[in-house]
């Protein structure tokens, strides 16, 4: 794997596309469920949430002098390593079977929406081979692509504009969080929809050393909250309440009213744009998996990728339909909460014991 460092300018671009995955599509639907009238207001709280989270890793940055985490946990007490490695094995596996999983989801939500008779295998295969080659390409080739990938996906957002003619605010009503169904959980289940931001964890040896670098982690962050919040308020503010409730998908019903003279089904092409996102999402999460598991077994960065892609694929071969895959996904997003959540805490916690050591 290449040492070089990229410019912390690519933490904006690689936290947004890492953040933003196919739970975009059916936002506004798990929004509504959860939350009832004006759920969209939930985005802000679950969001200043993560701001903490992210707010942490960045001091773990400045107060390590962005060295890699793996190093202080390591260097921490003499015999971490019987506990440690055993954990980055763990912790490897569960992101390759993670990523995987992403994967497999959006290929099965394609197939349903687009090509029903369409053997998807195919579709999972280019993905995991485009994976494999940004992967073994190293960090900084993934922030550049993740660069032009933010380019070529963002204008998408424009096409919001289309609806504000029938935009109407009498779609919102006065009521707040009214018919609500599991609001606690939903809490837990909108917070799953900001997850990727914990990938800068593992990136302190790959970022020029600059002032202030974390500015960029939180811009991508606010990227990602106003994008949210500008798709589930039009969809709220086109749909009844009663229609977010019954559709699954209400992006793409959304898109679905776009019409063009030199276009048709404008919705399938923004669903396949969107590919370019889900691309960094999975290969920002076998990166991470790749770099933990490289502190276990020495292998090259090329066979490790391919261990780790090929036991990811196995761990999920017995999740066939869309909807062991959607369950599979929320049970590893929870998991995925709590190591977000506890791992900054747990490397915080190690560096203040360290510096304890020191001065007494």
């Amino acid at each position: 794997m290449q040492t070089e460092k990229f410019k912390p300018f690519y933490l904006f671009f690689i936290t947004y596309m890492t953040q933003t995955s196919i739970v975009l599509f059916m936002l506004p639907n798990m929004i509504a469920n959860y939350f009832g009238y004006n759920g969209w207001l939930m985005i802000i709280p679950i969001s200043v949430f993560a701001m903490i989270q992210i707010g942490l890793i960045a001091g773990i940055y400045y107060f390590n002098k962005g060295s890699s985490i793996f190093q202080t946990i390591e260097t921490s007490f003499s015999k971490v390593n019987i506990i440690a490695k055993p954990l980055y094995l763990c912790l490897s596996i569960f992101w390759s079977v993670l990523s995987i999983t992403v994967a497999k989801q959006y290929v099965h939500v394609m197939k349903f929406l687009y090509f029903p008779q369409t053997n998807i295998q195919w579709f999972v295969l280019l993905t995991l081979i485009l994976t494999y080659y940004l992967v073994t390409s190293g960090i900084v080739t993934i922030a550049h692509v993740s660069t032009l990938f933010f380019f070529l996906s963002a204008p998408m957002i424009f096409l919001l504009i289309y609806f504000v003619p029938d935009f109407s605010f009498l779609q919102f009503s006065t009521f707040v969080f009214n018919e609500h169904n599991d609001f606690y959980g939903g809490m837990i289940e909108l917070y799953t929809a900001f997850l990727g931001f914990e990938v800068t964890l593992f990136m302190f040896p790959y970022i020029k050393k600059e002032k202030k670098i974390f500015k960029y982690v939180f811009w991508g962050h606010l990227y990602t909250t106003l994008i949210y919040l500008s798709v589930t308020i039009f969809c709220y503010g086109f749909n009844s309440f009663q229609q977010l409730n019954y559709q699954v998908y209400p992006v793409i019903n959304l898109l679905q009213y776009i019409e063009f003279d030199f276009i048709e089904r404008l919705d399938s092409g923004f669903f396949i744009l969107f590919y370019l996102k889900l691309i960094i999402t999975i290969t920002m999460y076998i990166w991470i998996s790749l770099v933990t598991f490289k502190r276990v077994v020495k292998w090259s960065a090329q066979r490790s990728a391919f261990a780790l892609l090929v036991v990811g694929n196995l761990v999920t071969l017995p999740f066939v339909t869309k909807n062991e895959l959607t369950s599979l996904l929320s049970l590893l997003a929870k998991v995925q909460i709590l190591i977000s959540i506890f791992l900054p805490l747990l490397v915080l916690t190690i560096i203040f014991l360290k510096r304890r050591r020191k001065h007494v």
